[in-house]
């Protein structure tokens, strides 16, 4: 009788535990069918974007189309009703990724309207990646006309970033969508008093816990959002200060799970929805938690990976993306990680002060062939908020790719005839390798005169007879200065040594009112050290120094 009840037991036990493992929830993404029978219509999209999403579409004459349209609300209630948790929802992928038990995903594949569903979470995870934030001497404080950016100077000027805010653009009416993995205290940290003040945060949302809180969570987009928006004169300036922020967390960060891709999607879509011009975003995925949903470095072509696919999506609604590379140029993956693949995004690598890569930034190219990364920024020791309020420096791609964000945003503010893809050539256009790329920079640090000059006419020729950029700097075997006048007249340039010979001189005739190019053929012994460029004209006579050094 002893061993019948023992027995008993134990066969109790047994199916116990076989329903707590039937019970065991995962998640799923879930495809549909179509969008039959939606009561959303292309020819009302102000049901489902806002007026500020379709002016930014219209000023780009991008036509809105299906893709657009909400997924079904019927097919939603279906998955509900069914006992799945519905997590987000895609436009974009016509899905949702739900959650539920594999009874209950069994029911769900039974529904007409239903695709096909994909495993994208494990259940449990240990994994998590950050990018170091250590405190460092402050580097020496500089101040310019506009602003005076302490230790956050060199990041800026690297870039040539205090060109836009000396002619007055530092965001002021742009939207910028940063996706992260938490904003940790923005509500509360001094670097963003002038942030809340003027009311540049336009609203939050957590697609992790489908909330509105982030306040409480990582800090890592808090620090990153310092870099572009912090503002404490004298310590750290971010290079967009005046632009408006919407704040969405996407990523988990104790683990690494697929799912995380499609939150990338979904808060890029709320990010295209409520009319951002911009979305930064310093997360990247290749490997996972659960090995059997690893990316490949082929599948690093721009076009396979959930959150690449996205990405290029979210450009062709007219946004302007930048993604950073990733932190693992010195490890065994090596490679760029999605989104910053896709296509049609920039991708950030990281540079020190002097413009030189640095070691842990990921690789290039796209494994199509395209160029990846596309440019670079300083992500080593660059100047931030850290959690406690103190303004230190963190080093990683994810500071180098809202660095140069932030000054995208500006020069898009300056030029807003122009398209998403239009300021994205630009940038590349005026990095200093643009017509020798590589596969650790891409075409290199962009210099933001150059891209005004690029788009139109300088932002700042009302105030000037005569302005002029010149790339790249440091120098390579050729040197570029491009000018602007509002005169005829000639213009002489001279560029000299350290101790003030002669290296090369040319005299060239200005024409009023057109971007000129000036070429200067540089020979190819010409030693590494500092050199000065003398430009004159009729109205004007200036000085600038430049740099040679091997790569």
């Amino acid at each position: 009788m002893r061993t019948n009840r023992t027995l008993l037991l134990i066969m109790g036990l047994m199916l116990s535990f076989s329903t707590m493992v039937e019970a065991i929830q995962y998640k799923f993404f879930v495809r549909f069918t179509d969008k039959n029978g939606s009561p959303y219509s292309v020819s009302n999209p102000s049901a489902f974007l806002s007026a500020r999403a379709i002016a930014r579409r219209a000023a780009q004459q991008i036509p809105i189309t299906d893709i657009d349209l909400p997924v079904n609300q019927t097919y939603i209630n279906g998955l509900t009703s069914s006992g799945a948790i519905v997590l987000t929802r895609s436009k974009w992928f016509n899905g949702a990724t739900i959650q539920c038990d594999s009874n209950v995903l069994a029911n769900v594949l039974t529904l007409p309207y239903v695709l096909g569903a994909k495993h994208v979470e494990r259940h449990t995870s240990t994994h998590i990646t950050k990018d170091e934030v250590i405190a460092q001497n402050t580097p020496s404080l500089a101040r310019t006309m506009s602003y005076d950016y302490g230790g956050s100077f060199n990041q800026i000027h690297l870039m040539n970033g205090e060109y836009l805010h000396n002619a007055g653009y530092s965001g002021e009416g742009m939207v910028i969508a940063l996706l992260d993995a938490g904003f940790y205290a923005v509500d509360q940290l001094p670097a963003f008093d002038s942030l809340r003040t003027r009311g540049g945060i336009l609203g939050t949302w957590d697609f992790v816990m489908n909330e509105s809180a982030v306040y409480e969570d990582d800090t890592h987009g808090m620090e990153v959002l310092s870099t572009i928006a912090g503002n404490i004169p004298g310590e750290l300036v971010g290079t967009a200060p005046h632009a408006d922020f919407w704040l969405l967390r996407s990523e988990d960060a104790p683990i690494e799970n697929i799912i995380e891709e499609y939150n990338w999607d979904a808060a890029a879509e709320f990010a295209d929805s409520v009319g951002a011009d911009v979305i930064s975003s310093s997360l990247g995925y290749s490997t996972f938690d659960d090995s059997s949903m690893n990316h490949a470095y082929s599948d690093m072509d721009g076009n396979t990976c959930p959150a690449s696919v996205a990405a290029d999506i979210a450009v062709s609604r007219g946004m302007l993306v930048l993604v950073s590379a990733g932190n693992s140029g010195g490890n065994s993956w090596h490679y760029i990680s999605a989104p910053s693949d896709a296509d049609s995004v920039l991708a950030v690598a990281a540079v020190d002060e002097f413009g030189n890569y640095v070691g842990f930034s990921s690789w290039g190219p796209a494994s199509d062939g395209d160029v990846k990364p596309n440019v670079a920024a300083k992500g080593l020791y660059s100047t931030l908020s850290d959690w406690s309020g103190m303004i230190t420096q963190g080093s990683g791609t994810s500071f180098a790719c809202p660095i140069l964000a932030g000054s995208a945003t500006c020069l898009w503010q300056a030029h807003p005839g122009a398209s998403a893809m239009e300021v994205k050539r630009a940038i590349e256009e005026s990095a200093n390798y643009y017509n020798t790329p590589t596969d650790s920079l891409g075409y290199g640090i962009p210099n933001f005169a150059n891209a005004d000059f690029i788009l139109g006419v300088p932002t700042i020729a009302q105030n000037h007879d005569v302005i002029y950029s010149v790339y790249p700097n440091p120098l390579s075997d050729q040197l570029n200065i491009r000018l602007y006048s509002t005169t005829n007249g000639p213009v002489k340039t001279e560029l000299y040594n350290s101790i003030g010979e002669l290296i090369s001189s040319s005299t060239e005739s200005l024409i009023s009112g057109a971007n000129q190019v000036i070429q200067i053929p540089l020979n190819a012994a010409l030693a590494d050290g500092v050199y000065f460029l003398k430009v004159s004209t009729k109205e004007l006579s200036s000085s600038l120094s430049l740099v040679k050094t091997g790569r």
